[in-house]
């Protein structure tokens, strides 16, 4: 186990949070409501939340409400909620019209599961969809672990390669197989890499944090860059967001690579404004 890291008490951007839209639960019993989030996050100094959608495939009306939900959470009043919207990539045109229409509403980024969404990473039409939300300013935040597809972080290599100005975000670290992130450190080493990959440590953080990997698991990221580290929680997976984020100093962080994670990446990543360093 590595050594026990920095408390933080600072800022924190969430970039990976399921919320409720109607009355039943999406994920699991639990009420995961925005309201349920909040509460949730009392405890932190939570500036901002990456509330994502998922849109299922050849449902334009059900993409549409499931991407507009998440827009109008933005416009709250005082709302910390980012809208992460989806399309399926196998929609074709409307998939890319879709892009075009939430991003024009206010969209801060695009939200793409090859597990739940059922495509291959590797498939043209996802190059595609990436593709247009580059286009339109829009980070794509893929969910990043397969356990059908052990090819799958190669092809998220190939992605970045073939769409070099695109902002990947591989959520999950890869899971289990975490160690082949490493490619990552390797190709940085090469001037034509673009360094255009950022890694979401929800859930697996907290997952290994107290096991016999943590120290492999902070040997790892460290490699790939605490620039590069964006905290997620995961919400209502991970029902905790104040324990998520205990582990990253249970990861032996130290607090200027947990401000980074927590909060510095995802400003510059999002574009967002910085608040006074003396407000945490």
């Amino acid at each position: 186990m590595p050594p026990e890291g920095a408390r933080y008490d600072g800022p924190v951007i969430d970039t990976h949070v399921h919320l409720q839209s109607g009355d039943t639960p999406v994920l699991g019993t639990r009420s995961h409501r925005p309201n349920d989030y909040l509460r949730a996050t009392r405890n932190i100094h939570l500036r901002a939340a990456c509330a994502l959608a998922m849109a299922p495939r050849g449902n334009r009306e059900e993409t549409r409400r499931r991407n507009d939900w998440v827009l109008s959470l933005s416009r709250r009043p005082k709302s910390p909620f980012l809208p992460f919207c989806s399309v399926h990539p196998l929609d074709g045109a409307f998939a890319l019209g879709e892009i075009d229409r939430v991003a024009r509403l206010g969209a801060r980024g695009l939200k793409l599961h090859p597990n739940t969404q059922q495509f291959d990473v590797a498939d043209p039409k996802v190059r595609s969809i990436v593709e247009r939300a580059t286009e339109k300013g829009l980070p794509v935040l893929f969910d990043a672990y397969s356990p059908f597809d052990p090819a799958q972080p190669g092809k998220f290599v190939q992605l970045a390669l073939s769409v070099p100005t695109a902002r990947l975000i591989l959520a999950h670290a890869h899971g289990p197989n975490f160690p082949q992130l490493l490619v990552y450190p390797i190709l940085s080493l090469y001037p034509w890499w673009p360094r255009q990959v950022w890694i979401d440590v929800s859930m697996i953080g907290e997952l290994l944090a107290p096991s016999p990997f943590a120290e492999q698991l902070a040997w790892v990221l460290r490699k790939v860059g605490t620039d590069r580290l964006l905290f997620g929680s995961d919400y209502p997976l991970a029902p905790d967001p104040q324990k998520s984020l205990l582990s990253l100093r249970r990861l032996g962080f130290k607090y200027k690579e947990i401000r980074a994670i927590a909060y510095d990446n995802a400003v510059a990543l999002l574009g967002l404004p910085k608040v006074d360093e003396r407000q945490g």
